[in-house]
């Protein structure tokens, strides 16, 4: 039996996940420090994509909701394999992949709490509320940790892996938009 100065609970490999994941949102680690086995590419994959349904489950849970969240997360694979694969990286898929998916899940999981919050308020059309603004706030956050994590994997400037994840996103937006419009 071995003894664990302070917590044990912070020697346990989920939490030194988590806490992996953490870093990368700050920019301290990369996607190489990531395991590359598909075991756990799956895993975060299944991770990410329950937390998305949960997230829309606190927003009202709805069949194109699901759709989208499936269609997104299906695109968002494709792309991040074809940018690879144009910068001659595909190797490292599983990683970047990982990392991005296990820092979204993160993140949404930071979005329930402020979606119950700009739930509970009672708030006219065209106001903008502290909630709303902490959720933009997080998106931006999260194109900039993707561009990062990117930008890590295609062993290019930061700046190019923002630009690209800008793109990216300002595009998957206007798909959405475009082929699944909001009913009125």
């Amino acid at each position: 039996m071995s003894y664990y100065p302070g917590p044990c609970w912070r020697k346990h490999p989920v939490w030194r996940l988590i806490l992996l994941f953490v870093e990368i949102t700050v920019h301290r680690r990369g996607p190489d420090q990531l395991p590359s086995s598909q075991f756990f590419f799956l895993l975060v994959l299944g991770v990410s994509v329950a937390v998305d349904l949960l997230v829309l489950l606190v927003d009202g849970l709805n069949v194109r909701g699901v759709f989208v969240t499936l269609l997104t997360t299906a695109l968002d694979l494709a792309f991040v394999w074809a940018v690879l694969r144009t910068f001659d990286r595909v190797r490292r898929f599983k990683q970047t992949m990982s990392a991005l998916l296990g820092v979204n899940a993160l993140l949404s999981l930071l979005i329930v709490p402020l979606a119950l919050w700009s739930q509970s308020l009672d708030v006219a059309e065209g106001e903008v509320a502290l909630p709303w603004l902490l959720l933009l706030l997080l998106a931006i956050w999260s194109i900039d940790i993707a561009g990062f994590v990117l930008a890590r994997a295609l062993d290019r400037p930061y700046a190019l892996g923002v630009a690209i994840m800008l793109g990216y996103v300002l595009l998957s937006v206007s798909l959405q938009q475009s082929l699944l419009p909001v009913a009125s």
